[in-house]
């Protein structure tokens, strides 16, 4: 028998699914779905606003990632501003890092929640997202990362009642 064929009887778990969900997707799939259908202007502002959403809830102080938040692509940020929200990340993943005793990649969302520069590194890292070149992929990532800085799902689902219109 297929390692996915099982009977009528036992349910599928996440992990023997034979396809593997995209994040948003198993939290959120509603909202993955009106993303993956939004119009691309609509995907990059609700990516930007998702970003300024995750720097408000993870308590994100750093004046670049606030500004490329703020400005979405009206104000497209130099090299030099993404490059700094780059390094801001990595510096901010290390100090996690250092608190989990592991990479993050590797920790549940729960435990990453408990220290500061997790959330903000995830914070950061939905700047980062929102300037992505495909708007869809932008607006995802954000997303992914919006969940995982600790926004509420009601929260980006009220967000895309205002932005994308699908």
């Amino acid at each position: 028998m297929a390692p996915w064929a099982v009977s009528a009887a036992a349910p599928l778990t996440v992990e023997e699914l034979p396809v593997k969900l995209d994040p948003v997707e198993a939290v959120a799939p509603a909202l993955a779905a009106r993303i993956a259908g939004a119009e691309r202007g609509d995907a990059r502002r609700f990516a930007f606003r998702v970003a300024r959403l995750a720097c408000t809830v993870a308590r994100v102080h750093d004046r670049n990632a606030l500004e490329v938040a703020r400005g979405g692509l009206e104000h497209y940020p130099e090299i030099e501003d993404v490059v700094a929200l780059w390094d801001l990340e990595r510096d901010l993943d290390s100090a996690c890092e250092a608190h989990l005793g592991t990479h993050p990649s590797t920790c549940n969302l729960d435990r990453m929640r408990l220290y500061d520069e997790c959330i903000e590194a995830r914070a950061v890292a939905a700047v980062i997202a929102a300037l992505r070149p495909d708007p869809l992929v932008a607006a995802r990532q954000a997303t992914q990362e919006a969940l995982a800085a600790g926004c509420e799902t009601a929260a980006l689902e009220a967000l895309a009642d205002q932005v994308l219109v699908n």
